[in-house]
Order: structure tokens, then C-alpha cells, then sequence
């Protein structure tokens, strides 16, 4: 590591490898950052990304926590964690849970967070609470009219599962 050199710049180095694709090379420059300031939320969350898209599902998992740990009020942690459980081969209930408890303090700190409000309809729906999932989708519908995925799940639900 360069002496001169701060956190910010082995993050912003890692943030740029990210965009290009370059995931292995983005998380040994967070690492570098990581060694400079070990509480930076920013960089775990990043270095959660990078192990996001190389599929390193317990890592980005634990990446992100450390990040809300850093961080409570870090929103797309919250949002990231929860998609890391979504993308489970077979998430458990308690998984589920977790996730939808991710995604429910995400809109309890961005109250307009649409894409959050639908994942918790797609979890409320997988747990069978199928009330919850409306309501969820309610207010995806409410924020953006026409959100035509969220009219489809709740058309679904309604037919298939509140007749």
C-alpha cells in the first residue's frame, strides 16, 4: 500500500473496478481501504456488491451486515441483504423472515422504496401472508401507478389465493 494514499482512494479505486466487471481485483482494493478505516460502511457495502455479483452469497451476506453494523441507517444494505437471501437456491422460513425483516426496516427508512415494498409482497407471498402481500403491493401501486408487475402479483394473489 502507498503511504499517501487514504481509504477514499483504495474505495473509489474498488467502486471503479466494480463498474468495469473486475470483482476479485474491486474486493483486494476494499480490503486496502478496509485496512485504513475498518469501520467504513461504504466499503463494506461495496465490497458486498463485488462478492454479490461473483455469487459469494455468504460473503456479500456478511459484508453487508458489517456495513448496517457501521452503519444502521445505510438503506440499500438493508435492501442488499435482503436480495442476497432471495437468491438462495431454497431460502428457509427463517431465512425468508430475515429477508422480509431486511426489507421492512429499508421502507421504514425510505418510505418511497418501491422496489423494496415489492419484495416484501414476493416474500409475504412465499410465507403465505397473502393480506400483507397486498398491502405491500398497495403501496407500490400508490407510489407508482403503473407498476404493472405489482398489479400482476396482486391480481395472482387475489385469484389464486384469496378467492
Amino acid at each position: 500500500m502507498d503511504e499517501n494514499k487514504d481509504y477514499k482512494y483504495y474505495l473509489n479505486y474498488g467502486i471503479e473496478l466494480t463498474n468495469k466487471g473486475k470483482f476479485e481485483e474491486a474486493i483486494n482494493e476494499f480490503d486496502k481501504s478496509l485496512e485504513l478505516k475498518s469501520d467504513s460502511a461504504l466499503t463494506y457495502f461495496s465490497k458486498g456488491i463485488a462478492y454479490h455479483n461473483l455469487n459469494k452469497l455468504e460473503d456479500a451476506y456478511e459484508c453487508y451486515t458489517k456495513a448496517i453494523d457501521c452503519n444502521p441507517q445505510m438503506i440499500d444494505a438493508y435492501y442488499n441483504r435482503a436480495q442476497v437471501i432471495l437468491a438462495y437456491d431454497n431460502p428457509t422460513e427463517d431465512e425468508l423472515k430475515s429477508a422480509l425483516s431486511d426489507l421492512q426496516k429499508a421502507v421504514e427508512l425510505d418510505t418511497k422504496f418501491i422496489d423494496a415494498y415489492y419484495y416484501s409482497a414476493v416474500v409475504q407471498k412465499k410465507l403465505g401472508e397473502y393480506k400483507a402481500a397486498i398491502a405491500s403491493l398497495d403501496k407500490v401501486i400508490a407510489l407508482q401507478p403503473d407498476a404493472v408487475h405489482s398489479r400482476a402479483l396482486k391480481k395472482l394473489i387475489l385469484q389464486k389465493y384469496l378467492k
